[in-house]
């Protein structure tokens, strides 16, 4: 059994990759919040643990394949859990997620209901847009990452998550107001 320092060493002498399990615990922690949120807003609340611990999961059985001349540790990550959630996507239809996990107010005691059907509505429009900026608009507010951020992560220039966010933003607005914005 090897130490921790023989492994890098050996992984540098010889070209190899790989995460340590100090640095993937690392990963865990500051990218859980993050995965869980996306998930979350990709499929909804009610796969969303699953599919997030699939992804660590995954993660986690593929450490050793990390290839840090390819990029960030986080960027590795993102790639498994931007697949993982597509190939859930194509098993399924439809999907039904929650706003926000807020508890009605004794006040309100319809305000989840209500919450709930404004976000089927607005799902339901985002649905329509096209994969890529369903994608952004989920890394956007799901994940909470920049534009910068969601540019690296799909492969388009920052002015081009831009622009798709904003025209993606206008599309569901018009929706939700009733004017027919897709053909």
């Amino acid at each position: 059994m090897s130490t921790p320092l023989a492994r890098r060493v050996r992984q540098l002498l010889t070209g190899e990759s790989g995460l340590s399990e100090d640095a993937f615990t690392m990963l865990y922690q500051s990218q859980l919040d993050r995965v869980l949120n996306y998930v979350r807003y990709r499929l909804g609340s009610g796969e969303a643990e699953d599919v997030t611990a699939d992804i660590f999961v995954r993660a986690w059985s593929r450490r050793e394949s990390y290839d840090s001349r390819k990029g960030e540790p986080s960027t590795w990550l993102w790639a498994i859990a931007r697949n993982l959630v597509t190939d859930r996507l194509r098993r399924r239809r439809l999907t039904q997620v929650e706003l926000s996990a807020n508890l009605p107010s004794e006040h309100e005691p319809f305000s989840e209901i209500s919450q709930q059907e404004e976000w089927e509505l607005v799902w339901t429009s985002i649905s329509r847009l096209p994969l890529v900026d369903q994608e952004i608009i989920a890394l956007r507010f799901g994940a909470g990452y920049t534009n910068r951020s969601i540019a690296a992560l799909v492969e388009l220039s920052e002015a081009n998550v831009s622009q798709r966010l904003r025209r993606a933003l206008h599309k569901v607005r018009n929706d939700l107001q009733g004017v027919d914005v897709h053909e």
